[in-house]
């Protein structure tokens, strides 16, 4: 349902399903003062902005993209977005744009120990050179927060714009929910839900999933951790390239040698592991939305997979099977979304101390997200400065007994990184783990 003015200067509309979602499975960590799946990104610079510069531009990705101010109503079902009058404009600039002055910590060290915020922030860190960007998952996901950051660096680099007016024409900038920009119906039928229980059937039948065994005993999460791990250009490029050669994406490749390396660390290694694998909609949402304009757009879907560990032994089968199941169709999804993402909101929504215990609960999920020079370049030049980009990550806040593992490949470098709660795994191990996929992956494709 698109936005509609309630009263002078408001618009509203409700949640769709997937924000609705991400907020239910971002409440499980409410009871600890944390948010599973907040998103946070980095960006470090070779040059040092000024403050000022920072702030005209902050300001202006508010103009451009409108959605990264909106709140939710008393009742949490409802997106809100007010018409911000100078006052309020500059009290949002307030809360949302912090500059740690004399922090020497790096971001990756904040991010353990910085709260979450219900508002999308803007950490600056002089010292480091450091944007550190920070958001609930429920306003936008990985592609859509790489997006915004290559408008947050043209504005940057374009300079002073002038003067934003902020009118409520604005409001004709937020994207369209996924449920609208599909055109996905929001009645909930019987033939849904009998899709829906066929299509989650690899979740709950035949044994239980496996999981890893050296976790921690612990029953309350701790700190959100994060380890990355890359491969030198040149060797990227071949393992990039005996990918190809075997007929597959890069994303099946580097997860299969991440299913051989976690098996020997999996009880039953004889069983099955189950995750959810993820796949970008951009592509079926209509322009402009599809592009940069839809950045704050929640736009993608997820599908459970499971791996029979005894049917699948070797690289090559493993291999296989993954790129059978990301070729599946994703049509019929769209014709059960809501009922779909609101069945596997209540699976994930279960309270923390039920769900670490749950057969499978420990295990390694992977998220693709591609080449990320596609989306936001490394230099950005204009009239005002030239901005280039020194070092980048993403990731998310992790409160339960999951590895959530990315891929991306960025300046020809593929790189491995690794979001773990310190109360459930030692460092150590999830150290030596990315070593293990890390050799893996040479191993199978090269070696």
């Amino acid at each position: 349902m698109p936005l509609k003015q309630v009263k002078f200067g408001q618009y509203e509309r409700p949640f769709d399903t997937l924000e609705l979602f991400y907020r239910g499975v971002a409440a499980t960590g409410s009871p600890f003062q944390k948010e599973q799946y907040h998103i946070s990104s980095v960006i470090q610079l070779k040059n040092l902005p000024s403050v000022t510069q920072l702030r005209q531009a902050w300001k202006g990705l508010r103009y451009q993209h409108p959605q990264i101010a909106a709140t939710s109503d008393e009742t949490s079902s409802r997106l809100v977005y007010t018409v911000p009058s100078p006052d309020i404009l500059e009290e949002w600039l307030q809360m949302t744009f912090a500059v740690h002055y004399n922090e020497t910590r790096r971001a990756e060290s904040l991010d353990a120990v910085l709260p979450q915020s219900s508002l999308f922030m803007l950490h600056y860190l002089p010292q480091s050179r450091e944007l550190f960007f920070r958001t609930p998952h429920w306003r936008t996901d990985g592609t859509g927060m790489i997006l915004l950051q290559h408008d947050y660096l043209a504005l940057l680099a374009e300079g002073p714009q002038s003067t934003l007016k902020f009118d409520g024409s604005e409001v004709s900038r937020i994207p369209p929910s996924l449920d609208e920009a599909a055109g996905i119906s929001l009645d909930i039928t019987d033939e849904m839900k009998v899709a829906t229980e066929a299509e989650l059937a690899v979740i709950a039948n035949g044994t239980a999933p496996s999981s890893i065994v050296q976790t921690l005993p612990n029953t309350t999460p701790g700190n959100s951790r994060r380890l990355s791990t890359f491969f030198p250009k040149e060797l990227s490029g071949r393992l990039i390239a005996a990918s190809k050669l075997r007929g597959l994406k890069v994303t099946a490749a580097v997860q299969s040698a991440l299913i051989l390396a976690v098996r020997p660390h999996l009880t039953p290694m004889d069983g099955r592991l189950v995750c959810f694998n993820t796949y970008d909609v951009r592509d079926r949402v209509p322009a402009p939305w599809s592009g940069p304009q839809g950045a704050t757009g929640l736009y993608h879907t997820g599908r459970p997979c499971s791996i029979d560990l005894v049917a699948n032994k070797d690289y090559n089968t493993i291999a296989t099977t993954l790129t059978s199941h990301y070729q599946r169709d994703l049509e019929p999804l769209f014709k059960i979304l809501p009922c779909y993402v609101q069945t596997i909101g209540s699976l994930l929504a279960t309270p923390l101390e039920l769900a670490i215990q749950a057969p499978g609960a420990a295990h390694p999920e992977l998220s693709s997200l591609g080449v990320i020079e596609d989306r936001l370049p490394t230099v950005h030049a204009g009239p005002a400065t030239t901005v280039e980009i020194e070092d980048w990550w993403l990731g998310v806040q992790i409160i339960n007994r999951v590895l959530q593992t990315y891929l991306w490949t960025r300046e020809g470098e593929l790189h491995l990184t690794c979001h773990f709660n310190d109360a459930f795994y030692e460092r150590e191990f999830v150290e030596g783990f990315l070593e293990e996929w890390k050799a893996k992956l040479v191993e199978e494709l090269i070696a």
